[in-house]
């Protein structure tokens, strides 16, 4: 099939890519010249368009431009373009193939304010959640340590710890700074949860689950990627997202975040994305997710598939540097980090690369090198880039607004 991806700086991108690549030709539109994607054998080509975050009519404009100019089966919406896409997901229509919800449902789980309220109503555990809208709300709160999010962000941006009021005066001068009060915007207070950091992708067709993944992360995720993790199984998360994914006859991919405690065998939810996630690793453990979202998308009935073997280690190199370069993390500190995924030692030992797979597709060790030898050079670059390459396909506030203001 011939495929066109809503963009090409996103690790779901990446994974998509591997997973997909081998079999079909792939297109990727992005607003960065030298995105991810662009070191790969398997896109065919790479199209700049409009930012999406803060430009999303022109972004919309130019995909369907794309899409008159040259027939593509399915478009595969990698990251947060699937809030726009469901908002208009008629303007696709007859045009290609496209797997998304209702947008009435997708926006209800991708805030985070509405997605409390989502598990609230389906009376799914979370920890405990106090949503308010101004700073003096956020400077009464006591009920520490505790987890500040606003409503819309992504990897890891838009989450702040607390563990005194000391903290929490602070970020609620950021936050007033940021404009994140007034205008009936809020802001999600979460006690810490505890258990095992984990997380469940799934695919559904209208409301059938057709695809599972569980993973249980060795590394906490404090950036909001899961960069280190291996397969599991978690049965009673597996039956409340069937139920709930079932009450939202949901359509194409979604992922949540949560801290599974195997002592009582319940989960607690913080957290959901509305798209695809894990491809690769799904498919490292037999799980072939990104097959199943493109037959979704084509429209094409799918029977569900069985999970995947339960632990298969997966490790993500780069993210990992990254991760530990932005909590402080020295050059000689970094070094031993890079000798021990060089020789397969403490976390990466029995475990498997998902981002730079140069046996598979050679290109895909370049931006991995490129992002280390930077690392290396200057460890303090690792905010820079995060911010440089979420802002390629993150969801702000503004954008959020004006998207559901469209006619």
């Amino acid at each position: 099939m011939k495929i066109l991806l809503t963009e090409g700086s996103s690790i779901t991108a990446r994974e998509l890519l591997f997973s997909l690549g081998p079999h079909h030709t792939i297109d990727v539109v992005d607003p960065a010249s030298l995105c991810q994607a662009r070191f790969s054998r398997f896109v065919r080509r790479c199209y700049r368009c409009p930012p999406f975050a803060t430009e999303p009519e022109a972004y919309l404009e130019f995909l369907l431009e794309r899409l008159r100019a040259e027939p593509y089966d399915a478009v595969l919406p990698s990251h947060e373009q699937m809030y726009l896409l469901a908002r208009v997901a008629e303007r696709f229509e007859g045009l290609t193939g496209l797997a998304v919800p209702r947008f009435e449902d997708l926006h209800r789980v991708f805030g985070k304010a509405e997605f409390a309220r989502l598990m609230e109503e389906f009376e799914l555990p979370t920890p405990a959640t106090t949503i308010v809208q101004s700073h003096r709300e956020l400077l009464d709160f006591t009920g520490f340590p505790c987890f500040v999010k606003v409503d819309y962000g992504t990897a890891g941006k838009s989450v702040r710890p607390a563990a005194n009021r000391e903290d929490m005066l602070r970020i609620a001068d950021e936050y007033e700074r940021a404009g994140w009060f007034g205008q009936g915007r809020e802001v999600v207070i979460q006690e810490r949860a505890t258990g095992v950091q984990s997380v469940f992708y799934a695919v559904f067709q209208h409301g059938r689950m057709v695809a599972q993944h569980c993973i249980e992360l060795r590394l906490p995720a404090e950036t909001g990627w899961a960069s280190c993790g291996e397969s599991a199984r978690h049965e009673v998360v597996e039956e409340q997202i069937g139920r709930l994914g079932a009450a939202l006859h949901w359509h194409g991919g979604i992922f949540f975040d949560y801290f599974y405690d195997p002592a009582s065998g319940q989960p607690q939810y913080i957290e959901c994305n509305p798209r695809i996630g894990g491809p690769y690793h799904a498919l490292l453990t037999g799980v072939d997710l990104a097959g199943q979202f493109l037959k979704v998308s084509v429209g094409e009935h799918v029977e569900p598939l069985p999970p995947g073997e339960v632990g298969v280690r997966f490790h993500q190199r780069m993210l990992m540097l990254m991760s530990a370069a932005m909590q402080g993390a020295s050059r000689t500190e970094l070094v031993r980090q890079l000798w021990r995924s060089w020789t397969g030692r403490g976390l990466y030992a029995n475990s498997q690369e998902t981002l730079a797979r140069p046996t598979d597709d050679w290109m895909s060790e370049i931006p991995a090198a490129a992002v280390t030898g930077l690392l290396l050079a200057r460890p303090q670059a690792a905010h820079w880039l995060v911010h440089r390459t979420v802002e390629n396909y993150a969801l702000t506030e503004p954008s959020a607004r004006a998207i559901r203001a469209m006619k």
